[in-house]
């Protein structure tokens, strides 16, 4: 069982940090509505914005994105000393539909060699989203 363990991590390497973030979707739909483009433009990013703008339920769409970003933040606080900004974290499906991360070349700058998951849920009511960074085998 032990050396198949060590096999499992050499494989795939350890995991560094883990980030989870819950979003009220009714909240990001206030917002939506009261402030409109601006406030979107304050959470997505260029190739975020093209997608929200083809989605029936643009709500549910920014607090999945939301909370993906807050995540991220919250598993990369183990290696930045400041926070990041929303724009320079994009979040963009693959051609399966697996989110992927986008940083911005001054925060990959800093980090190290890392893999990322992330994981976005949503119902009626609220969003989720976890990530997690890999030791890059």
């Amino acid at each position: 069982m032990f050396s198949q363990q060590l096999r499992i991590r050499r494989e795939y390497g350890l995991i560094n940090s883990i980030g989870l973030d819950l979003v009220e979707i009714a909240r990001i739909d206030h917002d939506l509505r009261l402030y409109g483009e601006r406030f979107v433009g304050k959470i997505l990013g260029k190739e975020e914005w093209k997608i929200f703008q083809r989605k029936r339920n643009r709500a549910q769409f920014l607090a999945g994105r939301f909370a993906a970003k807050e995540a991220v933040i919250k598993a990369l606080g183990f290696y930045l000393k400041e926070r990041p900004g929303f724009g320079e974290i994009q979040i963009i499906n693959d051609e399966t539909g697996q989110p992927q991360l986008q940083l911005s070349d001054r925060v990959q700058r800093i980090l190290p060699d890392f893999r990322s998951l992330i994981s976005i849920t949503h119902d009626n009511y609220y969003a989720a989203a976890v990530a997690i960074f890999e030791e890059e085998r």
